[in-house]
């Protein structure tokens, strides 16, 4: 009996639009064996180790870290790194532009972040120093700027493949990538106000008692002796409350950290372009400084509920 052979299409078209010509059939993403050692050689190995080196010898801030935890902000490094290589197409982009910004602006971040007024945080915007929002509305300006030469080196790109079958949407696929950050944070904002009001749950529960409440319908009763209907209404109630959603012990709040927003605009810095490699790695460096310096913070945060700690006073 012999055996079947199955044929493996290895370079199937697409669904997605031609963006950057890769090393993978799939457009939108790349991977090269040898150039993903050197990114992460270089990006991580050499760059976190020297950065908190240097960073202690002038004393700037660094979260105290035990070997493990050191362990850990590496590999974490090592793992977003694979994403972002592998989808932001670094595998097409990586070159010694991109590894002199990145160390460039690595350290330049760092020493930024020494400047008094730069010692805040995004969620405290409202007690902001003049400086700091100087400082945030001309780094939000070159965001712009930059975010506005990517998209002309879409258009460009389109322009340069003639428009083939799919490619005159690739600049839809590249700015429709935003959602996804967009939808993380929409997700994000529906599970703080969850674990805060337990609106959800009580949206559930709500709905649940409706049908119940249908369900168990019962006439007025005859008889004085019986419950009368504010009686039941009230006792119905009474029920309600007691089946309410307790609150978490732990509180949500949302703080975005400057690693995950560089580390969202790496992906979009794509282009075989000096100006879009540069900025690939100055993205790169601000997120790895983020990691190195303090550790991937989550977005969502959490503290001890105080409503729900309260010692009750003695009677």
């Amino acid at each position: 009996m012999s055996e079947k052979t199955f044929s493996f299409n290895l370079t199937q078209e697409s669904p997605f639009p031609i963006g950057l010509i890769s090393n993978s059939p799939w457009e939108f993403c790349s991977f090269e064996p040898l150039i993903y050692i050197y990114f992460n050689i270089l990006f991580v190995i050499i760059a976190y180790p020297l950065y908190r080196i240097i960073a202690g010898f002038f004393n700037w801030e660094l979260n105290d870290k035990t070997p493990a935890k050191h362990f850990s902000d590496m590999l974490a490094l090592v793992r977003y790194d694979f994403i972002v290589f592998v989808l932001g197409g670094y595998a097409a982009t990586f070159n010694w532009i991109m590894i002199l910004s990145f160390y460039i602006s690595i350290f330049a971040y760092g020493l930024l972040a020494e400047v008094p007024f730069t010692k805040t945080s995004l969620p405290r915007w409202r007690y902001w120093p003049i400086g700091m929002w100087n400082l945030f509305i001309t780094a939000f300006c070159a965001v712009l700027a930059m975010a506005g030469f990517h998209i002309y080196l879409a258009i460009r790109l389109m322009e340069e493949n003639k428009y083939k079958e799919r490619d005159n949407i690739f600049i839809a696929w590249y700015l429709g990538c935003l959602l996804i950050p967009l939808i993380l944070m929409i997700l994000a904002y529906i599970v703080k106000q969850e674990q805060n009001t337990r609106i959800l749950t009580r949206c559930y529960l709500k709905v649940i008692r409706i049908f119940k409440r249908n369900h168990n319908y019962q006439p007025l009763p005859t008889n004085e002796n019986e419950p009368t209907e504010n009686q039941q209404q009230q006792q119905t109630e009474e029920e309600e409350e007691d089946s309410d959603p307790k609150p978490y012990h732990e509180f949500a709040s949302i703080h975005p950290h400057h690693w995950q927003i560089f580390y969202t605009l790496a992906f979009f810095t794509r282009f075989n372009h000096p100006v879009s490699q540069a900025a690939g790695g100055i993205t790169l460096a601000i997120y790895t400084q983020g990691i190195g310096a303090y550790g991937p913070d989550n977005y969502l945060t959490e503290r001890i509920n105080p409503i729900q700690n309260v010692i009750p006073a003695e009677t």
